[in-house]
C-alpha cells in the first residue's frame, strides 16, 4: 500500500509541475501573440489569464502534495482501517468531480470552437475563443490521465489490486 500512495502522489506533484510548465509555455505564447501586428491581442490575454492560474494550480497542486503525503502515511502506519475508510470516500469525491470537470471541459471546447469558427470575423471574440478551446482541450486530456492515475490508486486502497487498463 505505501508504494501505491507514493507512486500515487508523485504522480501528482509530476502534474503540478506540468501544469507550471505549461503555464510557462502561455504565458511565452501570450507575450508573442500580443504583437499589434498580429492581430491577435485577446488571444494573447486570454492564453496569459489561464496561464497564470496554471501556474498557480500547478504550483498549489505541488506544494500540497507532500504535506498531505505525511499525514497519510503516519495515517496508515497507526491506522490503517481509518486510512483505508477515509482516503477511499475522499478520493470517491476526487473521482466524481473529475467527471463533472471533463465534461465542463468538453462543453468549453465544444462551444469555443463554434464560436472561433462562426465568429471568425469578430477577432477580439474569435481571439478568447480560441485561447479558451486551446486550454480547454489540454485540461481536458491532463484531468483524463489524472483521473485514470486516480483509478488506479482507488483500485488499490480498496483492495482490488491496480485497476485494468
Amino acid at each position: 500500500m505505501h508504494d501505491m500512495v507514493m507512486a500515487y502522489f508523485d504522480g501528482e506533484k509530476n502534474a503540478g509541475l506540468l501544469l507550471i510548465a505549461v503555464g510557462v509555455i502561455g504565458l511565452a505564447a501570450a507575450v508573442l501573440f500580443f504583437q499589434p501586428r498580429w492581430g491577435l491581442r485577446t488571444l494573447a490575454v486570454t492564453l496569459g489569464i489561464l496561464a497564470l492560474a496554471e501556474i498557480a494550480l500547478g504550483a498549489g497542486l505541488y506544494l500540497r502534495t507532500d504535506p498531505q503525503v505525511e499525514g497519510l502515511m503516519a495515517q496508515l502506519a497507526s491506522t490503517p482501517a481509518r486510512f483505508t475508510s477515509e482516503e477511499a470516500a475522499r478520493m470517491a469525491r476526487v473521482q466524481r468531480n473529475f467527471v463533472v470537470i471533463e465534461y465542463v471541459e468538453l462543453a468549453v471546447i465544444v462551444v469555443s470552437a463554434l464560436i472561433a469558427v462562426t465568429q471568425k470575423h469578430r477577432p477580439g471574440l474569435a481571439g478568447v475563443a480560441l485561447g479558451l478551446l486551446i486550454n480547454g482541450a489540454f485540461l481536458l486530456a491532463f484531468d483524463l490521465v489524472a483521473e485514470r492515475r486516480g483509478a488506479e490508486y482507488v483500485s488499490v486502497i480498496r483492495g482490488r489490486g491496480p485497476a485494468s487498463p
